[in-house]
């Protein structure tokens, strides 16, 4: 974002001197940057604003390799500084691995209070010179101001590229604004997952359409979202910061504890509270948008994914734009038909009376309506649902019933015959095809080595292949050991297995480890970290999944038995009740089960007598083409739906 021109430069500032003559004693890398101003700056003082000051580091593996502090300005929640800062070491920095730290600060009499930091690599900044940096807290949640709306603080910052090192990237050049036909803001939050789809839909809305997208969402994805905007023309993908840190909350103890949880209970109070979560970020999104539509490109539409569902409704009321679902949690709708649960009941504690009552109590859209209206309403929360609104002077709303009443679209990006569409979803609940996040020409790839000897080895010794895969869920390195051992040696029909996964660090018993590494020098059994599925998916006669839609769709694609298991957070319930009603494989079973039932799986979706039915009903069924990645089907439908 572009600051304006009244504050792109200071009025008046002088750097420190770099040392000239002797060149040993000169710096080899320094940066000078511009401090101008922060706005909203929340409030520490009891009885007045914040004194703010900005302590700014140059920081590469850890390590602070210079550093300033700008002067503190007193009693002031917009303070403008305009002072310039020159930072300098005797180290070559990699503009690439090295980051600029804002950490703003409030004085006081005897020292000072964090506020909230602010990070931004070098490389980034130099594309990047002018910069309003949303500032977060420890946690990566937003810092946000202490007067309603609650807007989000924020660095206004500049870099002098004028006095960049030898040999570093040069800043973008000049150029005239570009017109555009239609501009689409999309707001997303959660795991790379939950992203990645809306990446995919931007590339196509970009290059197929040539619009521009902005999508906002979590400053670890940032990378990701612009490694994927680098190549697409005549459109263009731009990032906004929407704060949160969902990964990080993901891998606390409190969030691993959460994961490894069987019951419905827990699924349900997770699912609930998906959309709270989430507030925290909904100012963040109205500033983005407020300072969109004042531009020269402003939104034509706003596209949003399930757990900013609340946001979306009101930034489209409020800014009078079309907004739009992109949901890929379709359970997630509600319906008052009796077999369209919010959450998916499994077998997880082996005792019938505990796991029906939980089937009963929490898994139906009247106990997800019950306990998200407990979560996005709670009166003791500042912010809830209603809160929020008011804040904007918009009437309290019942999200679903208001998207219900304004026939508002939804998008499901599956295949309509997917699973049976409740009665009373409304027309607007629009189902198109899969999609896929793919980038070059296509054309197959290398599986390189061990994979590729691995897989001949099997084809010579005429043995089936599977493959297990839990993609990055925190699954028991023990507990995947155990699943994978007893399958390799008791399956009747001589099974080759590959396992794609991170590798989890618990201790494993030295009796399991001497097993696996035994069938791993006999062939039989092997552990990669990472693997392209576009390419390996097709040398498989079975799938043990984790149940993600993309896996869970390339996976069907193949026309092999397939079934869930893992931690079954979710949407991964939703798609192993997929496969085992489509009757491609067994009902979901928890990982922490799955060694009691894995046999009966790879025996009968290995044996040529088909005893299950799962090897016919596999190949008879239409997933759609492997090398149709669905994006065509979904930009056309936000095209038609801007008409």
């Amino acid at each position: 974002q572009v600051l304006p021109p009244a504050l792109a430069r200071p009025a008046s500032s002088v750097a420190p001197p770099i040392s000239a003559g002797d060149p040993h004693l000169a710096p080899m890398s320094s940066v000078t940057v511009q401090l101008q101003r922060a706005v909203s700056v929340l409030k520490k003082d009891l009885m007045s604003e914040s004194d703010p000051f900005v302590v700014i580091e140059v920081i590469a593996n850890d390590e602070v390799l210079a550093s300033a502090t700008s002067e503190s300005i007193q009693d002031s929640a917009d303070p403008v500084w305009n002072s310039t800062h020159c930072l300098s070491g005797e180290s070559e920095w990699d503009p690439q691995k090295t980051t600029i730290k804002f950490t703003l600060r409030d004085k006081n009499r005897f020292g000072s209070q964090y506020v909230g930091q602010a990070d931004i690599s070098i490389a980034d900044f130099i594309a990047m010179p002018d910069a309003k940096l949303i500032m977060h807290d420890g946690d990566g949640n937003p810092v946000l101001a202490s007067k309603v709306p609650y807007w989000p603080t924020e660095l206004w910052v500049s870099l002098d590229t004028g006095s960049l090192p030898d040999g570093w990237p040069s800043p973008p050049a000049e150029e005239p604004p570009a017109s555009y036909e239609r501009h689409i803001f999309m707001i997303t939050r959660g795991t790379r997952g939950d992203v990645q789809p809306f990446v995919a839909l931007a590339r196509g809305m970009a290059q197929q359409r040539g619009w521009l997208v902005t999508i906002c969402t979590e400053l670890r994805w940032k990378s990701f979202v612009l490694s994927n905007a680098q190549d697409v023309s005549p459109g263009r993908i731009n990032y906004l910061d929407s704060g949160g840190d969902t990964e990080k909350r993901v891998n606390s103890v409190l969030g691993q504890w959460a994961t490894k949880q069987k019951g419905e209970f827990m699924q349900m109070m997770m699912l609930s509270q998906s959309e709270a979560e989430f507030f925290n970020s909904s100012t963040v999104v109205m500033k983005h948008l407020q300072d969109m539509q004042a531009s020269s490109t402003p939104a034509h539409m706003l596209a949003y994914g399930f757990t900013l569902t609340s946001i979306g409704l009101m930034a489209g009321e409020y800014f009078k734009i079309p907004s739009v679902g992109f949901f890929l949690q379709p359970s997630s709708i509600p319906s008052s038909d009796a077999d369209w649960t919010a959450v998916q009941a499994i077998d997880t504690h082996g005792l019938s009376v505990i796991d029906s009552l939980e089937e009963k109590v929490f898994t139906s859209q009247g106990a997800l309506a019950f306990w998200k209206a407990f979560a996005e309403k709670n009166p003791f929360s500042k912010f809830n649902v209603n809160n929020i609104r008011s804040w904007f002077d918009l009437p309290p709303a019942d999200t679903f019933k208001a998207l219900k009443e304004q026939g508002a679209p939804i998008v499901i990006p599956m295949k309509s015959d997917t699973f049976p569409r409740p009665s009373d979803w409304w027309d607007q609940i629009i189902m198109t095809d899969f999609i896929f996040l793919r980038k070059g020409s296509g054309g197959a790839g290398a599986l390189g080595e061990p994979l590729e000897g691995f897989i001949q080895g099997a084809r010579d010794a005429g043995a089936k292949l599977g493959l297990m895969t839990f993609s990055s869920m925190p699954v028991a390195r023990g507990t995947m050991l155990r699943c994978a051992v007893k399958m390799v040696k008791e399956c009747s029909f001589n099974l080759r297995l590959i396992y794609v996964g991170k590798r989890q660090e618990d201790s494993v018993p030295d009796s399991l480890a001497e097993d696996a590494k035994a069938l791993e020098d006999e062939g039989r059994f092997l552990d990669v970290e990472r693997a392209d599925f576009g390419v390996l998916f097709p040398f498989m006669d079975i799938f043990i999944i984790h149940g993600g839609l993309g896996t869970t769709v390339e996976a069907l694609r193949m026309k092999k038995p397939t079934s869930v298991t893992g931690p079954l957070l979710l949407d991964q319930r939703f798609w192993g009740s997929v496969c085992y009603n489509r009757g491609v494989g067994m009902p979901p079973v928890h990982v922490d089960n799955f060694e009691d039932a894995c046999i009966k799986f790879v025996d009968g979706g290995l044996d040529p007598a088909d005893p299950e039915g799962w090897q016919a009903k596999a190949q008879a069924q239409d997933w759609g083409d492997v090398t149709d990645d669905g994006v065509k089907a979904n930009v056309d439908c936000f095209a038609e739906l801007l008409k």
